[in-house]
């Protein structure tokens, strides 16, 4: 039960994290900013964490994104729709990125050897290494 909640906060957070970067307008942004706080801190609570959770609730949601939404009204920003973004080049990028960070995970696990070596605890031991 834990890894599926596990794995729904997750995507949750990398969801709502994409929102960040992918909306054009800067106060969805910032609820999208609010929304991964919220799915940190539940990964926060799956872990036994419950201060961090509460912290990153208070603190980054309660006051830091708060303040950037004030500040994004403040400044009146104007959307500039001249040049949109191309989406197929974002997810040809994002998937190439994707490919390769599982093949650079494949190399450095069969890097790793099987076999933990010893590590001495006799102080003893740990004069004569």
């Amino acid at each position: 039960m834990r890894e599926i909640l596990f794995v729904a906060f997750s995507l949750f957070t990398i969801g709502a994290a994409s929102g960040v970067l992918l909306a054009r307008n800067p106060v969805y942004s910032a609820f999208s900013l609010i929304l991964s706080f919220f799915g940190l801190s539940g990964l926060y609570l799956l872990w036994g964490s419950t201060f961090m959770a509460m912290i990153q609730i208070l603190i980054y949601t309660g006051a830091i994104v708060v303040l950037f939404v004030f500040v994004v009204m403040l400044l009146n920003l104007q959307v500039n729709r001249e040049n949109p973004s191309n989406l197929l080049t974002l997810g040809i990028s994002a998937g190439a990125v994707w490919f390769f960070s599982l093949i650079l995970l494949r190399v450095l696990t069969r890097a790793i050897p099987n076999k933990i070596p010893e590590i001495p605890t006799d102080q003893l031991k740990i004069g004569r290494a």
